[in-house]
C-alpha cells in the first residue's frame, strides 16, 4: 500500500517538475504558482464558511474555531490571489526548502533500505545534488535566483522523482528476489 502512495507522489512531482521546466521562460509563472496556492487556501475556506452558515441556519452547533480558521484561510487565499507579488519570495524559499527536505528524505530512505537489502551507491548521487541545489537556492539572493528558479526547481523535482522511481524499482526487485 505504501509503495502505491509513494509511486503516485513521485508521479505528481515528476509532472510538476516537467511543467516547471517547460514553462521556465514565462516571467509570470511564479505569480501563477502563488495564485494557485492561494486558490488552494481560498476554496476550502469558502466551503468552510458556507458550511458554517448552512449549519447556523439549521440551528446546529457551529464550532468557533472551525469558522475562524475557515475565514482566515479564505482571507489569506484571497490576498494571495489578488496580490501575489509579495508571496513570490516566500514561495521561492519554501520550494528551496522542499528540495532540501526531499533530498535528505531520500538519503535517509536509502540508508534505511540499505540495512535490509543492498542498494546501489549511485542512488545517493541525485538526492545529494537535489539537496545541494536547494541550499544554493536558499543562499542566493532573490533577484538573482528568480530568473532561473523555475528551471532549477523543475530539474530538481524531476531528478527527485526519477531517483524515487529508481529506489522503488530496486526495492521491488530486492524484495521479489528474497520472497
Amino acid at each position: 500500500m505504501r509503495e502505491k502512495t509513494v509511486f503516485w507522489t513521485y508521479l505528481v512531482v515528476l509532472a510538476v517538475g516537467i511543467a516547471l521546466i517547460v514553462l521556465h521562460n514565462d516571467i509570470s509563472i511564479l505569480n501563477w504558482l502563488v495564485t494557485i496556492v492561494g486558490l488552494m487556501f481560498a476554496l476550502p475556506g469558502l466551503i468552510g464558511v458556507i458550511s458554517a452558515l448552512v449549519r447556523n441556519a439549521r440551528h446546529s452547533t457551529v464550532s468557533g474555531l472551525s469558522v475562524t480558521s475557515s475565514i482566515g484561510s479564505l482571507v489569506f487565499g484571497t490576498i494571495m490571489i489578488v496580490w501575489p507579488g509579495p508571496f513570490v519570495a516566500v514561495f521561492v524559499y519554501i520550494l528551496a526548502t522542499v528540495l532540501i527536505v526531499s533530498g535528505l528524505w531520500q538519503i535517509w530512505s536509502l540508508a534505511i533500505e540499505a540495512r535490509t537489502s543492498s542498494m546501489p551507491v549511485w542512488l545517493y548521487l541525485l538526492p545529494t545534488l537535489v539537496t545541494a541545489t536547494g541550499i544554493v537556492m536558499l543562499c542566493t539572493s532573490l533577484r538573482d535566483i528568480q530568473a532561473v528558479f523555475t528551471l532549477m526547481a523543475g530539474i530538481g523535482m524531476v531528478a527527485c522523482a526519477a531517483n524515487g522511481f529508481f529506489i522503488l524499482m530496486v526495492a521491488y526487485n530486492n524484495n521479489k528476489v528474497t520472497i
